[in-house]
């Protein structure tokens, strides 16, 4: 029987797309996955940033996380029954720092943790957080991860990681659509590099080389895969993907 799976990263919530995000979940809908992986960066956790921030932005961690249990909410009742696997990015992990930096004498008290004000384990949610910035899942024969990595070419990063790790790869973190491919005595390889759902013009950067987007993996019990790249393309302000010879639209 096929397994059919949606990976998706980089939504940087409260800096979000809400068309893309909003046409992700309708394609989720639709294609009814087994198991959804959300690899990386949900939240930005911007308040708690090191980085210098404008003066006329405002933002509040609280407003912040209530913005990312609906939506872990909102996803849950699309897919009730499916496994939802979320894999912690490096903003994630800044909560964590915050914390342990900041206020180390609360670490580890219940109630402390990104997982627990995200109500994760009410939503049945597995969460993959290793307390660093890079956190990975092994499914079947392709580790999903976002690896603190980024090229300044679109598939470099992939090609780099592909060669790091050694086996087929789906990573967040670059904000890029790539899929590349390595063929050894053994077999083929694929790395991938998948997409964005944030805003592709932000306020802390000019033009990036960004696109919108998510992957969906089918699989069988041989452990035979297919990846599919799930570009969303803007025109004259609607959002497209593609489901099989469909085009669905926000």
């Amino acid at each position: 029987m096929e397994e059919r799976a949606v990976v998706f990263n980089d939504l940087h919530i409260p800096w979000h797309d809400d068309k893309a995000v909003l046409l992700l979940l309708k394609f989720i809908r639709l294609y009814e996955p087994h198991i959804i992986f959300i690899n990386g960066d949900l939240l930005d956790c911007w308040p708690i940033s090191k980085f210098t921030k404008p003066l006329d932005i405002e933002d509040h961690l609280y407003e912040e996380i209530e913005q990312g249990k609906d939506f872990l909410r909102t996803l849950r009742t699309i897919v009730p029954q499916s496994k939802i696997v979320y894999i912690f990015g490096n903003h994630e992990h800044r909560f964590e720092k915050y914390i342990a930096n900041e206020a180390k004498m609360l670490f580890r008290l219940e109630g402390m943790t990104l997982e627990e004000q995200l109500k994760t384990k009410e939503l049945s949610i597995e969460v993959i957080n290793k307390h660093q910035k890079e956190n990975f899942y092994r499914y079947g024969n392709i580790l999903i991860g976002h690896w603190n990595k980024v090229c300044k070419n679109a598939g470099y990063t992939a090609k780099n990681l592909l060669e790091e790790k050694g086996m087929s790869l789906i990573t967040g973190h670059t904000h890029r659509g790539a899929m590349i491919f390595k063929r050894d005595y053994k077999e083929t390889e694929v790395a991938v590099e998948n997409f964005c759902l944030c805003d592709l013009n932000p306020h802390y950067i000019s033009l990036p080389n960004w696109q919108l987007g998510f992957s969906t993996i089918s699989s069988d019990s041989t452990g035979f895969f297919k990846i599919n790249l799930r570009p969303i393309v803007e025109y004259n302000g609607v959002y497209q993907a593609k489901y099989g010879e469909q085009i669905i639209s926000v």
